[in-house]
């Protein structure tokens, strides 16, 4: 069986429809399949995401304005899908958020 290039496409589609908010967090956990959220999540973070699609891929933008989630240390961020529900999470060396910083972070996913 081959998965064909519209069936790819249409997955891709699925996805981006369903694309719901982008969140960080202060936790430091290894990510892991089982993950349903962050480890220690910042709710104030949560912000729509913005999509754009080409051909058997999706990019998910986050933006995170200079005055939401300053005082924490960042470490960990998540794409959510359908209300919540985690696409995707990793783990990164700390940010530490002022008023004097806008984090921005992509996520591709490729549809192979």
């Amino acid at each position: 069986m081959v998965l064909t290039t519209t069936g790819k496409n249409g997955i891709r589609d699925l996805i981006n429809t369903a694309k719901d908010f982008g969140e960080m967090g202060t936790g430091t956990n290894a990510p892991q399949p089982s993950d349903t959220a962050l480890q220690t999540p910042v709710t104030a973070t949560q912000t729509a995401l913005t999509s754009s699609t080409a051909d058997k891929t999706l990019l998910l933008d986050y933006t995170l304005n200079s005055t939401t989630g300053n005082g924490n240390t960042l470490t960990e961020f998540r794409n959510t899908i359908s209300s919540g529900t985690t696409l995707s999470r990793v783990t990164f060396a700390g940010i530490q958020k002022t008023s004097s910083i806008e984090v921005e972070i992509s996520t591709t996913l490729f549809i192979e």
